[in-house]
């Protein structure tokens, strides 16, 4: 079993297909529609391994914020840092892989959740941290939007207004019910970034001093973080990987999923790395902004916020299907109509779920006065168990009986173990600092209002 070869399920495809059946387990919801005698209209299990390394990179945008974590990590803090946890990204992706070809039966996270306990309750524990994380994710992209186009307009318009347009935006765009579909739509994202990206890293090179620079404040960095410095930061970044068994699950061949990992995982190393490095030695911890096209000049700093808008967007609907998908699966049953064809009954189920899903999170975006904090909070507490804990449970279980059968699997042992104490630390040390921040702001004052006007956008000195 090797991370460069990938892993098979060895077993027949007929004991695979009768496993299938027989573990395939009943709706939580109620079903309206048990037909399986149906035409298939709807795109379900036709994944590419190309198409699914397309979805894979939009989720790069969060390489705006990875200067920021260099500035609290220092260069080299931050280099490494973000080297060790995407390789411990990278092995639990393979992990979750290897669990979900494992058990065909898995659409997404709740039902893998429910695959390690076979209780009922973690079905619903898993949904309620799938549901929170991503629609709290879906309000930072509303968030991030309207500063991007405040960002390019200068404050002209309240920002409120955009951020119904942009929540409209994506709600329209959601109604894509497939990600084959959304693959094509996910190029375009990670083009767009990838443009942004070499605009901020090439910006910075150019324009000599960073934006609102001052003599007497001049550029410094440094190699390693400040004493006491939490290094949970650039964690929920990397952490994506509560999106991948709704990949897996909806491949035509899921064995090449591998393919789309590591081509994804390839460029990420590279472009993570680059951009917080190169940003981060111009802009220095005294001008580093998140996203980072706030340290850039007037006349780079709006076009790189314009490239930003499509992966925005982009990312924002991927992250709503997901959420909207595992709950329709649960009102639907495998093989239904429904889910299938082009029917009244599912498009308006389809519609509604999604629609109620950009409801909450618009409100949570817009009316929690420490939204920030609270993304933080959340991601501490759902990411460490979909990120870690998870799959180094699930390496166990698949793995029962030889565990320490060879060098290889006693290493993977030991990953196992320091995965699920990586897990445990970022559940307790992210939860616990995200807490922390939500009680400074409030005796700081510095918690925002709810449903604000006020511009959110960068200003230029020049």
């Amino acid at each position: 079993m090797s991370l460069i070869a990938g892993t098979k399920d060895d077993r027949p495809k007929a004991d695979v297909e009768g496993q299938y059946q027989k573990e395939k387990r009943a709706p939580a919801f109620t079903v309206l529609d048990d037909s399986s005698s149906v035409t298939q209209e709807i795109g379900d299990r036709k994944l590419t391994w190309k198409q699914a390394a397309a979805l894979l990179l939009t989720e790069y945008v969060a390489i705006l914020a990875f200067p920021s974590s260099f500035a609290v990590l220092g260069m080299a803090g931050g280099t490494i840092a973000t080297l060790l946890i995407g390789l411990a990204t990278l092995w639990t992706s393979h992990v979750l892989w290897r669990y979900c070809m494992r058990h065909p039966q898995i659409r997404d996270i709740c039902d893998a959740a429910y695959c390690l306990t076979g209780k009922r309750w973690a079905w619903w524990a898993a949904f309620i941290g799938l549901a929170l994380n991503n629609y709290c994710i879906m309000g930072l992209h509303v968030n991030a939007g309207s500063t991007a186009i405040q960002t390019i307009r200068g404050g002209k318009e309240c920002t409120l207004v955009w951020a119904v347009v942009l929540g409209v935006i994506m709600f329209l765009g959601s109604c894509l019910r497939d990600f084959k579909h959304m693959s094509m739509i996910g190029l375009i994202a990670s083009s767009t970034m990838l443009v942004c990206t070499l605009i901020v890293i090439c910006g910075h090179g150019v324009q000599g001093t960073p934006n609102l620079y001052e003599a007497s404040m001049p550029v410094t960095w440094t190699v390693w973080a400040p004493e006491g410095t939490s290094f949970v930061s650039g964690l929920n970044a990397w952490v994506g990987q509560a999106l991948i068994p709704s990949f897996v699950g909806d491949m035509k061949n899921p064995e090449d999923f591998p393919k789309a990992l590591y081509v994804s995982m390839a460029a990420e190393f590279c472009l993570f790395t680059i951009t917080g490095a190169v940003v981060y030695q111009y802009a220095g911890t005294q001008y580093t902004t998140a996203p980072a096209y706030g340290t850039l000049i007037e006349k780079y700093g709006k076009v790189a916020a314009g490239f930003t808008l499509p992966t925005i967007i982009i990312v924002g609907i991927l992250y709503s299907l997901v959420t909207s998908r595992a709950i329709f699966f649960q009102i639907f049953a495998d093989g239904s109509r429904h889910r299938l064809s082009h029917t009244p009954k599912g498009w308006i189920t389809w519609v509604c779920v999604v629609f109620v899903g950009w409801v909450i999170s618009f409100i949570i975006g817009e009316a929690v006065p420490f939204f920030n904090d609270l993304l933080s909070l959340i991601s501490s507490l759902f990411d460490s168990w979909f990120g870690f804990i998870f799959w180094s449970a699930a390496w166990y279980e698949i793995n029962k009986g030889k565990r320490t059968k060879g060098a290889f699997q006693l290493w993977e042992n030991f990953l196992a173990a320091l995965m699920m104490i990586a897990g445990i630390f970022f559940f307790g040390a992210g939860a616990y600092t995200s807490v922390q921040s939500i009680i400074n702001s409030y005796a700081e004052g510095a918690v925002k209002t709810p449903f604000s006007c006020v511009n959110t956008g960068f200003t230029f000195s020049r």
